[in-house]
C-alpha cells in the first residue's frame, strides 16, 4: 500500500500507520469478539493528531486533503472494521457541523470531535425514509422560541454514544425535500430522547448502530442550522463525503483480506513454490493486486476531485462508493476461498474483513441507488451530446 500519492500527506499517513500497529490491528478480533466500542484506538488517534483530518487546523484538525483522508481509512479499514466506521462518522458529523453550524455551534463542537472528548453522530435514515430522503416523517414544529420533534431514526452509527447528534427533520412533511431542516442536539440537554440498545450485526460489531427516538423532544431554536429548509442540500454535500468514507472503506476491506492471503501463504513457502496448485495462487494474487490498486487509485483520484471542484463531483463520487465497495466484498469473499480450510478461521482474520465489507455495499446510499445516479448522470450527458451535436 505504499505506492506513492501526490496529493497524500504520507507524514500523516505514517503517524495512521503507528497506531495501527500499536493498537488498532492488536485489538481488532478482541472488538469483534466482544462488539466493545473502540474508544481507546479512537481516542490514541485523537491524541496523535488524527481525530477529523479534514477539519482546518485552528479548529484541531490536520487541515488535510481528502485523499490522505481516504488513505487514513482505507488503512484503518484493513485492520479493523469498527474502527473504521466509529472514527469516519466523527468527521460524518464534524463536516456538516462546520458547513452551517453558527460560529458558536463549530467551535464548541469541532474542536472536541476532532479530540476526541465528544462523540458525534449523524441523524438520517428513517425506517419508512432511507434512500428517499423527501418522504422523511420526523417532525420538527416550531413552539414559540423551541421546535418539538417526534419522530425514529434507524441504522444511526455512533447514536447510542454520542454527545452531539446532527439530525435532519423535515418542519412540515407536506413540503418533502424543501421542509428538510438540520438541527444541532447536545444529548446532554435531552429530555424525550431515547436511543436503542447497539444492533446485533453481520460486522463491525464494535460499531454501535442504534435506532433513535424522540418523543416531544424540546430543541432550542438556536439549535438549527441555517434555516428551516436549508438541511436538503446540506444533507447532499454531507453524503458526498460519507460516500467517498464507504469506498475507502471497500478498498481497505479488499487490502486487509488480500495481506491475510499474503502472510498466510508466504509462511508455507507457497509464493515461490513451483508447483501448478502455488502457481494458480500466484497468479490469483498478482489479479487481486491488480483489481485493488486499480480502485485505489480510482478512490484517491475522486478525492482529489472533490478537493478540486467548486461543485461536488456526485455521479464521480456514486461511481467510486458503488465499485470499491463492491470490490471489498468480492476480494474479501475470494480471499476466504483461496485460505481453502482456513479460511474459516477467526484468528486470520480473513472472515471478518468479509463480514466488515457487506454493510459498506448498503450504508451511504445502497450500490444500487448509486448506479441510478451514476445512470442519469450517463443520460444527462448523451442528452448534452445529442444537443450540442
Amino acid at each position: 500500500m505504499n505506492t506513492p500519492w501526490a496529493s497524500v500527506d504520507y507524514d500523516i499517513i505514517d503517524i495512521v500507520d503507528s497506531v495501527i500497529a500499536r493498537t488498532i490491528a492488536p485489538e481488532a478480533e478482541t472488538i469483534d469478539a466482544t462488539g466493545t466500542f473502540p474508544s481507546v484506538a479512537i481516542s490514541e488517534l485523537a491524541d496523535a493528531g488524527l481525530g477529523v483530518l479534514q477539519m482546518h487546523k485552528s479548529l484541531g484538525g490536520a487541515g488535510a486533503s481528502t485523499s490522505t483522508y481516504a488513505e487514513a481509512l482505507l488503512r484503518i479499514s484493513a485492520a479493523c472494521g469498527a474502527t473504521s466506521t466509529v472514527y469516519m462518522t466523527q468527521m460524518h458529523a464534524a463536516h456538516p457541523i462546520h458547513l452551517q453550524g453558527s460560529q458558536e455551534q463549530s467551535e464548541r463542537w469541532v474542536p472536541r470531535l476532532c479530540k476526541a472528548t465528544a462523540i458525534g453522530s449523524i441523524a438520517l435514515t428513517e425506517p419508512g425514509a432511507g434512500s428517499d430522503v423527501s418522504s422523511m416523517r420526523t417532525v420538527a414544529r416550531r413552539d414559540g422560541d423551541s421546535y418539538i420533534v417526534n419522530g425514529e431514526k434507524t441504522f444511526i452509527s455512533n447514536g447510542d454514544r454520542a454527545d452531539v447528534i446532527v439530525l435532519f427533520a423535515t418542519v412540515d412533511t407536506a413540503l418533502g425535500k424543501s421542509g428538510i431542516t438540520a438541527f444541532l442536539l447536545d444529548t446532554a440537554t435531552l429530555d424525550g430522547f431515547v436511543p436503542g440498545a447497539p444492533m446485533k450485526k453481520l460486522g463491525q460489531k464494535g460499531a454501535s448502530t442504534v435506532t433513535l427516538s424522540f418523543q416531544d423532544c424540546r430543541i432550542p431554536v438556536s439549535a438549527r442550522m441555517g434555516e428551516e429548509g436549508d438541511g436538503y442540500p446540506l444533507l447532499l454535500r454531507s453524503v458526498v463525503r460519507s460516500r467517498i468514507s464507504a469506498a475507502a472503506q471497500g478498498v481497505g476491506f479488499a487490502q486487509g483480506a488480500f495481506d491475510v492471503v499474503v502472510s498466510w501463504a508466504n509462511a508455507r513457502d507457497l509464493l515461490s513454490s513451483k508447483t501448478t496448485h502455488a502457481q494458480d495462487l500466484q497468479f490469483e494474487l498478482a489479479r487481486l493486486r491488480g483489481d485493488i490498486t486499480a480502485a485505489r487509485a480510482m478512490l484517491l483520484s475522486v478525492s482529489d476531485q472533490v478537493d478540486a471542484s467548486a461543485e461536488e463531483p456526485v455521479a464521480e463520487v456514486s461511481l467510486v462508493k458503488m465499485h470499491c465497495t463492491t470490490l471489498g466484498t468480492t476480494v474479501a469473499a475470494r480471499c476466504v476461498e483461496l485460505l481453502g480450510p482456513d479460511g474459516d478461521l477467526v484468528s486470520l482474520g480473513a472472515e471478518r474483513l468479509l463480514r466488515d465489507a457487506k454493510v459498506a455495499e448498503i450504508y451511504d446510499g445502497t450500490n444500487q441507488v448509486q448506479s441510478m445516479l451514476v445512470a442519469r448522470d450517463i443520460r444527462l450527458a448523451a442528452t448534452s451530446a445529442t444537443a450540442d451535436a
